[in-house]
């Protein structure tokens, strides 16, 4: 509807009436010259006058953008110019001023009202008004009448063009104000959509807008990182048949509390909330998708947030008696003691350390930096950290390795060092000194995410403890602070990654599931 509108301007809808009246005017002059001609017509300069009023018209047709760019202050003029020239010869020929065909150039004076700048339409009209009496003046001549000078009725249709003029004129003017005013209003519209809309691409919520056949006509950043495998869009695609499930639950019973879901394979589960928006076109369903790891880890951020400063306080409180004690015991260390108070010594010195363990990972908990995430060729990183455990005692076979040679992820090389020294660490812990830890990795094929997976040979881990695994502070280990689980989750979810207990027969195995490579971390 628009390009209709800007292609069928004034000028060209002027043009095109031309046209239609000249055919008109040509046709009807053969099938019913009666309705244009009267008794002191003059057929022969009637229909001689219309066919090149009809030839003029098709030619300015043809012409008008070529002449409106070469003559621009003259393009419009001389087409109404030529029209009340040659529509004042058909008036002359149709019979004069008593013909029908004088309210021909009231068209053409409100046209030129329109068209032309400033006075123009003025101007015209007393163009107009000067040919109307010229033509009765001649025509009374040719009549022969006693007073050629009786010109009442020119006179009374040229005080017409100018009063059409006028009106015209002031609502051409009126239009054009409204018309800058709307383009204005447009144009502050188009921008405050486009702020809206930027401003619902940076938000964490994913939100999509379908259709009534659920196709996805908007989409934002979050929610395509919630619904696309890799890199992709969701415009013009149809909703996932979880997201459908849903919305025909939403339909039944809007308030009827819905569980996650997950939308793609190996994806994050999320918590989906419908609306209506209205449209006068069609009405419109927004989704509003909300990473549920992402609140619950909000939720635990604020809580662990107080227990952070709480226990880092109580951290450098500890230190200090902790720091005297270790001197203390390094002085009696030096000293000449009995085996009984030596073996005393040793369990304070152990202990001691073990304290002092504790808090550094609570402090190291509460000043965790950001991550840095960068490309990484994932064969040659696990590479180096086999070969570090290599250098600490452990063999070719505790310590084994199969990553493709092609395979990249995304990840700070520090934390993820961190994450995967602790899972070998605790599978060693667990396990056995003698257990046997490998290190496979792949795509995943629904997804296209690359994973990697340490699995070992060891007890395994009981269906009890299964479900507070990485809660912080939880541990089975007398030796331990259930820290480090909690840790790898935490890094891995600041790098877009996900740690996961998988199943499996013998041992104990982790998986870590990486953000594809070539997203962008925001």
């Amino acid at each position: 509807m628009t390009d209709r509108y800007i292609f069928w301007t004034p000028a060209r809808v002027y043009a095109a009436y031309r046209v239609v009246l000249a055919v008109i005017l040509v046709v009807v002059f053969y099938l019913a010259p009666s309705s244009v001609m009267t008794d002191t017509g003059q057929p022969a300069l009637f229909i001689f006058t219309a066919v090149i009023y009809l030839i003029i018209t098709l030619i300015s047709a043809a012409l008008m953008s070529p002449l409106r760019r070469r003559f621009p202050n003259w393009s419009s003029l001389l087409p109404i110019v030529a029209d009340i020239v040659l529509l004042t010869l058909l008036i002359h020929a149709s019979g004069g001023t008593k013909s029908t065909l004088s309210v021909l150039l009231m068209v053409t004076v409100a046209s030129a009202s329109i068209l032309l700048p400033g006075r123009g339409g003025l101007l015209v009209a007393a163009l107009a008004s000067m040919t109307v009496m010229f033509e009765q003046f001649w025509f009374s001549i040719q009549l022969n009448r006693g007073n050629p000078w009786h010109l009442t009725e020119s006179a009374m249709l040229g005080f017409a063009f100018f009063v059409t003029a006028i009106i015209i004129h002031l609502i051409a003017q009126r239009l054009a104000l409204s018309e800058a005013l709307a383009e204005t209003r447009h144009k502050a519209i188009e921008q405050l959509e486009e702020l809206n809309w930027q401003i619902i691409q940076r938000m964490r919520t994913g939100i999509i807008v379908f259709d009534r056949s659920q196709r996805i006509v908007r989409a934002n950043k979050a929610a395509e990182a919630l619904m696309v495998s890799g890199s992709g869009t969701l415009i013009n695609s149809l909703l996932p048949p979880a997201l459908i499930s849903m919305l025909r639950q939403w339909h039944s019973n809007p308030m009827q509390h819905r569980p996650a879901v997950q939308l793609i394979p190996g994806g994050a589960t999320v918590l989906v909330r419908f609306a209506m928006l209205e449209n006068e076109v069609q009405p419109l369903t927004l989704a509003f998708l909300e990473d549920q790891r992402k609140l619950a880890q909000e939720a635990q951020q604020l809580k662990l947030a107080s227990l952070g400063r709480m226990s880092a306080t109580i951290a450098h409180e500890i230190r200090n008696p902790l720091s005297a004690i270790s001197h203390a015991t390094g002085l009696l260390a030096e000293a000449q003691l009995e085996d009984g108070d030596r073996r005393l010594l040793d369990i304070v010195s152990a202990n001691v350390a073990r304290m002092n363990g504790i808090i550094n990972d609570v402090l190291n908990l509460s000043r965790r930096q950001s991550s840095a995430a960068e490309r990484i060729v994932l064969s040659e990183f696990i590479g180096r950290i086999c070969k570090q455990w290599h250098q600490r005692g452990k063999s070719d076979q505790q310590i084994r390795a199969s990553i493709p040679a092609n395979l990249n992820i995304r990840f700070d090389p520090g934390q993820l060092e961190q994450i995967i020294d602790n899972l070998i660490g605790n599978a060693f812990r667990h396990g056995g000194e003698d257990a046997c830890v490998e290190l496979s990795a792949g795509v995943q094929k629904d997804s296209g995410l690359p994973w990697l997976k340490v699995s070992d040979d060891g007890p395994g881990i009981p269906e009890g403890v299964r479900p507070n695994l990485f809660e912080p502070f939880f541990t089975t280990s007398h030796q331990g602070t259930g820290l480090g689980l909690f840790v790898c989750r935490e890094l891995c979810e600041s790098n877009q990654a996900q740690l996961d207990l998988v199943d499996t027969v013998i041992g104990a195995s982790f998986m870590i599931t990486f953000a594809h490579p070539d997203r962008v971390f925001q």
